[in-house]
């Protein structure tokens, strides 16, 4: 019998076997004697997913990376204001998308594993140079400032913003203990009433080492209508 005769036996064989079976035993029956297969099928996939991932990520730039931190308005963060509409007017592709995500932070007592758990994020997308703005209460501002992680205002903002804004700046102790204007006062703006900020979480700051500072730029424009 030819190796191709010998195959199709085989086959009707395992065919006769799975329709003799109940559909309990057929499950048995088929994990128990190609589970290897399947288990490869499967790693297969895996792999393929994790390479097409992969090379999907490497070739997109955030065109801007934000982080709201404890937001506490009764009705749900709108990220559509700066996912949608800051991204069409800044003109950016599908490969630079703008991305804005939400958490919670605590310290002292009040922390809980899942304010650890954030911060450890947070660190991590600052380490990576990924996280460009955070809007945020005052507490986590001050927080943020202390560890020497925000760009002070004063010094890095274009001269027409910052005569514009001016009187909206926050100021926060750094690593020193030296104040530096750590956050703009956004509440009342109606980006901040559109993303329905809460007045605790209308603090804007720059991490110091954003890679996307210009864009951070044309943000507060485009928040003040400058």
């Amino acid at each position: 019998m030819s190796l191709k005769d010998q195959l199709k036996e085989e086959a009707r064989v395992e065919s006769r076997k799975l329709k003799e079976m109940s559909f309990q035993d057929k499950l048995w029956y088929i994990w128990e004697y190609y589970k290897f297969h399947i288990a490869g099928v499967f790693l297969a996939i895996l792999l393929v997913s994790v390479v097409v991932t992969s090379v999907r990520n490497a070739s997109i730039h955030p065109g801007l990376y934000c982080m709201v931190i404890n937001n506490r308005s009764d009705q749900e963060l709108n990220t559509s204001v700066l996912e949608e509409d800051f991204h069409e007017l800044m003109g950016f592709d599908k490969k630079q998308p703008v991305y804005v995500e939400s958490m919670y932070i605590t310290y002292g007592d009040n922390a809980t594993e899942l304010s650890y758990a954030s911060m450890a994020k947070i660190s991590a997308l600052v380490a990576s140079k990924d996280l460009d703005i955070i809007l945020s209460d005052q507490e986590n501002t001050d927080h943020y400032a202390s560890l020497d992680g925000l760009a002070d205002l004063e010094k890095i903002l274009p001269a027409d913003i910052l005569s514009a804004v001016g009187d909206r700046l926050f100021f926060s102790a750094d690593g020193l203990g030296q104040p530096i204007a750590s956050a703009l006062d956004i509440k009342g703006t109606d980006f901040a009433d559109a993303m329905h900020l809460s007045e605790e979480a209308s603090y804007l700051s720059i991490i110091g080492n954003s890679q996307q500072t210009e864009t951070a730029f044309a943000l507060i424009r485009y928040i003040f209508g400058l």
